[in-house]
């Protein structure tokens, strides 16, 4: 683990039917450490490690121009 990383854990909501090829794709994306899919709400959570804000903002507008995601929520830790 590198000092100072930026974490957070986005939550995604997903386009019905590609869930897994969505999250197979987002789990390659340089930053995200995991991705599963979940029941609930949302139907994807990544967990992210960045190393500045800079570097998360561009990492969620990539997620969430990714086809198949509808919405995103991110919860960055304290």
């Amino acid at each position: 683990m590198v000092l100072d990383q930026i974490k957070a854990v986005i939550l995604a909501g997903l386009v019905l039917g590609i869930e897994d090829r969505v999250i197979r794709e987002i789990k390659k994306f340089e930053g995200v450490k995991d991705g599963f899919m979940v029941y609930g709400e949302y139907d994807g959570v990544f967990i992210v490690e960045v190393p500045s804000q800079e570097k998360l903002n561009a990492l969620i507008s990539r997620i969430r121009r990714t086809e198949g995601v509808a919405r995103t929520i991110t919860l960055v830790a304290i």
